[in-house]
């Protein structure tokens, strides 16, 4: 890093001589310029201009051929990147290798995590299908309270299926140009479930909060009532939601 930034300091040295040195052009021009990474010259409107990878970074050799470029505008403006940074591309200059590591390193790590989260959803899944079983073939379990921790069990199942089936489509999209129905259908299916897994939480709140404080109204009404918060609730913000992503998102 200490050779880096003294040769940093040359480079910086060596512009600002330059353009002291350099006579000034007439006319509409973009301004000359030492932007902390490059030595920019005075550039003609609506040109793109091109100045060599500097000389103090690292990985120079890799780059020495490589050029770095900005646009100088119409107006003699240098043109903007979101109306903020001025544009700049870098892309020769950049070390390969490293980006290509660097990108491999992370989809290995994105690889690695999402077969440990489906593992463990399958699990889960499995295990849940199990107390369902349990608490629907046996009658004496057959009660307000288990019935809300069905519905629960359903809505965790229910969200472990459609992120594993929506992993799964994806993975078949990211192969092909155009995003299919299913792939959409499978993400509003998560969203809904994950949206319906929270309100059973809620449902389970609510219905503690009830045998604590005291009885309002009567557990077989109530169940009905229930299943609408649950399940119904979420339908009233995925339906917005998918006219939203689309009326604005509905790119292939």
């Amino acid at each position: 890093m200490e050779e880096t930034f003294e040769l940093w300091l040359r480079y910086k040295d060596e512009c600002f001589r330059k353009m002291a040195d350099d006579p000034y052009p007439t006319g509409l021009f973009c301004n000359r310029t030492f932007d902390m990474y490059a030595c920019w010259p005075d550039g003609s409107p609506g040109a793109v201009i091109s100045v060599s990878c500097p000389f103090y970074l690292p990985w120079y050799e890799q780059v020495k051929h490589g050029m770095v470029k900005r646009k100088c505008g119409l107006d003699g403006h240098w043109e903007l990147l979101n109306g903020t940074e001025i544009w700049r591309d870098l892309s020769q200059c950049e070390e390969e290798m490293r980006a290509e590591v660097q990108a491999e390193g992370f989809y290995h790590l994105m690889v690695g995590f999402q077969t440990l989260y489906t593992v463990g959803y399958s699990l889960s899944l499995l295990t849940l299908v199990l107390a369902l079983l349990i608490l629907t073939v046996f009658r004496k379990l057959r009660c307000t309270r288990n019935y809300i921790h069905a519905n629960l069990f359903a809505s965790f199942g229910l969200r472990a299926l459609s992120i594993i089936v929506k992993d799964a489509l994806l993975e078949k999209t990211w192969r092909k140009e155009n995003a299919t129905i299913g792939c959409r259908i499978a993400q509003v299916m998560m969203h809904y479930c994950v949206l319906a897994n929270h309100y059973w939480f809620l449902v389970e709140a609510v219905y503690l909060y009830k045998l604590l404080i005291g009885a309002v109204f009567s557990e077989k009404n109530y169940y009905t009532l229930y299943l609408y918060l649950g399940w119904g609730t979420p339908v009233a913000f995925m339906v917005p939601w998918m006219m939203a992503k689309y009326l604005n998102e509905n790119m292939e």
